[in-house]
Formats: C-alpha cells, sequence, structure tokens
C-alpha cells in the first residue's frame, strides 16, 4: 500500500501543477484579451526615409550627369555622312581648279613670248608687204635709215 500511497501523492501533486498551470494561463489569456497591441512603425520608417534619401541623391547625381552628356551632345556639331562627302568631294574640285588655275599661269610668260614673237613677226612682214607694194614709201624708209651726210 505504501507504493499507492506514493502514487497517489505524486498524482495528487501533478494534479495541483496542473490546476495551477491552468490558473496561470487563464490568467495569461484574460491579461492578452485585454491587451491592445498597437503597431509601432519608427524602425520601418527610419529605414525608408534613409532609403529614400539615398535614392533621392542617386536619382539627382543621374539627373547632373544626364544634364552634362545632353550639353556636350548639344555643344558637339554632327554632319550627316552625304554633308561630309560633298564637302570632300567640293574641296577636291577646288584643288583641280586651283592647281590648273597655277599651271595657267605659269605657263602665261610661255604664251606672252610666242605672241609677241608671232606679233613681231606679223609686224616686220606687214611692213616689208608694205614696203614691197609701196616703192615711194621704200625709198623715203631708205633715206630715213640712211641719211646721206653719215655714208
Amino acid at each position: 500500500m505504501a507504493k499507492l500511497d506514493e502514487i497517489a501523492e505524486l498524482l495528487t501533486e501533478e494534479l495541483n501543477n496542473f490546476e495551477h498551470s491552468v490558473n496561470r494561463m487563464e490568467k495569461l489569456k484574460e491579461f492578452l484579451m485585454d491587451y491592445e497591441v498597437q503597431a509601432d512603425t519608427d524602425g520601418i520608417d527610419h529605414l525608408l526615409k534613409g532609403y529614400n534619401d539615398s535614392q533621392r541623391k542617386a536619382v539627382e547625381e543621374q539627373n547632373k550627369l544626364l544634364a552634362n552628356v545632353i550639353y556636350h551632345i548639344k555643344k558637339s556639331i554632327s554632319f550627316p555622312k552625304w554633308a561630309i562627302k560633298l564637302f570632300w568631294g567640293f574641296m577636291v574640285t577646288v584643288l583641280m581648279v586651283l592647281g590648273y588655275a597655277i599651271f595657267q599661269i605659269s605657263n602665261i610668260p610661255k604664251k606672252e613670248q610666242a605672241a609677241f614673237s608671232q606679233g613681231e613677226s606679223n609686224a616686220v612682214r606687214h611692213f616689208e608687204r608694205f614696203i614691197e607694194e609701196t616703192p615711194e614709201a621704200g625709198a623715203l624708209y631708205e633715206e630715213w635709215r640712211n641719211p646721206k651726210g653719215k655714208k
């Protein structure tokens, strides 16, 4: 019977512990039922504000860089390919015309000499023909050329 008393005592003790635990749970339940939960978002707000500030700074820096790129693009001059080809074609034409003009200018003394020689020979032939056609003029010319006092 001693064993039964011991088991009964253990069961009584376990029941007391169980009853005590149930009482504690009821008190906890009442406390939790009356407890009002308030959401505290201060930490999240702080994190979001910091993230927002860093994003704003990044966007401002990107806008500055974009404005700088746009400024340099507007400042730069770009020509279409056809305009560049037309310009170079024009320059080649101008250089060819200029080269031809320089060549012609360098030939001017030769042409002047040839024209002078031709004019001189034409003038001599003209005077020779004139003197042959008019003998009186030829005689007067010979008198003028060889004055009588100098013979």
